[in-house]
């Protein structure tokens, strides 16, 4: 009976605590609206999401769990994108080994690997010589990688991060750009940043749906 109690008990409060609304973010303040806006997109279309981030950026370890929790019930409708944030010296370096090893199909086995290193093992990986070294000791072939590194397709992928952070007003991370439309801004917890993108998504569907009446 006490067992049966706790149990419906326990239901109870899910009820509740799923009864209650999502946090209503505030333009101005939780998100900003990016002018000019691109054209409008139409109901189906994949809605991209970025996320702007440093490995050396305590904040973005910090929001990567809650992401990685995202990301596992992310809308089929859409598409997320990680940017490497350059803004000069070790950030620019780790934005091409970044794509360095995306380009290598290495970028998801190591992309928690390297905020562990840095802010866990505090080995800041802030030369080339540096990476490399951590990178042999997980296996990484560090001819392919130099190759990467110096590629074309490393360079133009690093030049269109600096153009969409100049775009989009990038100046601090981490920070959430929705269908180049929104992007987060303050007094939001590391719990709410994904909970603002679903915010956000919501409201492009709907923009969608009108603009198509």
């Amino acid at each position: 009976m006490k067992r049966l109690t706790r149990v419906m008990l326990t239901g109870l409060l899910m009820a509740l605590v799923a009864a209650v609304p999502a946090r209503d973010f505030e333009e101005g303040v939780n998100y900003e609206r990016i002018e000019p806006a691109p054209p409008q997109g139409k109901p189906g279309d994949k809605i991209e999401v970025l996320e702007f981030f440093m490995w050396l950026c305590p904040h973005c370890y910090r929001l990567e769990p809650h992401m990685k929790t995202w990301l596992k019930h992310k809308p089929e409708d859409v598409e997320f994108v990680r940017v490497p944030a350059m803004f000069g010296g070790p950030a620019n370096l780790h934005a091409k080994v970044f794509y360095a090893l995306q380009a290598m199909g290495e970028l998801d086995r190591l992309h928690e690997a390297f905020f562990h290193e840095i802010h866990e093992k505090k080995n800041r990986l802030k030369t080339q010589d540096a990476v490399e070294a951590f990178l042999a000791k997980q296996g990484v072939d560090i001819d392919k990688f130099r190759k990467a590194m110096n590629s074309f397709a490393v360079a133009a992928r690093s030049n269109r991060a600096a153009s969409l952070m100049r775009r989009y007003g990038i100046r601090g991370v981490p920070a959430l750009v929705v269908d180049g439309r929104y992007k987060s801004g303050s007094g939001l917890s590391y719990k709410e940043m994904p909970e603002l993108v679903d915010f956000l998504v919501e409201r492009v569907r709907r923009e969608r749906r009108e603009n198509s009446e």
